[in-house]
């Protein structure tokens, strides 16, 4: 249903919106999807929770109707009531594709005030905000109550620009020579306090300190050159060519995936995530490790914001 009246909270409203896929030079190879966070989510054809951050990830609040409210049955040792909400809509991401979930509140009737910890998704589509109300017995939500859903804006936006870094070290990866015909993508992890993407595949005799400074330069580079980001809905066809010619096998042919170009001209993939709607918003990047087992290339990094970073 169209989004109700309620002026919703940007971060950047002077900044381009992530609307559609850039045009592209001649795709890369794509085998693999470190980003998707599962079938479910990234080929979703209709969810039955409507993902409003999808369309705009500096987007941080929206209105919605409660589907169900129920209470988790253990409390916990703190003996705190906590609650699990469904709502018809939402603009809070659920944890998935190794970034985090967002965290904010819901606010009901007369003001009532529910503490969002913790969202998720589900194989059914519906996703799940699990917390507790500010204040100690206030009587929960009923199903068809009008609410409204408020996003942590920074972290938001810091984990849009960690999720966009691991997508531009991919690009970074194959401009120095190591894409997908040397290693392909595997999947990621995108938090503040670490971040990294594995590729399969490992180059004998790789000079480590060589690969992080080309890295780091190259994804550096790339910000200071700045470029719009896109991201879709897309035929299964469509998706397939978006991204290099082919999509993992786990995608339904009947699906209309989600893709995401991280830089223009360069190949996209399948991904639920947040991102920033220009890399120059990434900021400042360092690449701070690399690790060779068992046949996977493990590279760390490190932007603005994320624990560690120098």
């Amino acid at each position: 249903r169209p989004c109700m009246a309620t002026k919703a909270i940007h971060l950047a409203s002077r900044l381009p919106r992530i609307a559609t896929l850039a045009p592209r030079a001649t795709p890369r190879a794509y085998t693999a999807s470190r980003t998707l966070i599962s079938p479910a989510r990234a080929a979703m054809t209709s969810p039955k929770t409507e993902l409003v951050y999808f369309r705009d990830t500096y987007q941080t609040s929206c209105e919605a109707k409660v589907v169900s409210f129920e209470p988790v049955e253990d409390p916990g040792d703190d003996g705190v009531a906590r609650f699990v909400a469904v709502l018809d809509r939402t603009v809070a991401y659920p944890a998935g594709g190794g970034q985090p979930s967002d965290t904010g509140r819901i606010v009901g009737p007369g003001g009532v005030a529910f503490a969002v910890a913790s969202v998720a998704s589900n194989k059914d589509g519906t996703v799940t905000h699990l917390g507790e109300f500010e204040e100690e017995g206030a009587a929960p939500f009923n199903a068809d109550d009008e609410v409204t859903v408020t996003v942590d804006a920074d972290k938001r936006l810091l984990h849009a620009r960690i999720h966009s870094a691991g997508h531009l070290l991919d690009v970074a990866m194959t401009n120095i020579g190591f894409g997908p015909d040397v290693m392909v993508p595997a999947k990621g992890l995108h938090q503040p306090d670490q971040a990294y993407v594995e590729y399969t595949g490992k180059v004998e005799g790789l000079d480590k300190d060589k690969l992080m400074a080309d890295l780091k330069a190259e994804m550096n580079k790339l910000v200071s050159l700045g470029g719009g980001s896109a991201a879709a809905m897309m035929g299964y066809d469509e998706a397939a060519e978006a991204c290099g010619g082919e999509l993992p096998s786990y995608i339904p042919k009947d699906s209309t995936p989600r893709v995401v170009t991280i830089v223009p001209d360069t190949a996209g993939c399948p991904c639920g995530g947040t991102h920033v709607a220009n890399v120059n918003e990434i900021g400042s990047v360092d690449v701070t490790g690399v690790r060779v087992k068992k046949g996977t290339t493990r590279v760390s990094y490190t932007i603005e914001g994320m624990k560690d970073h120098k």
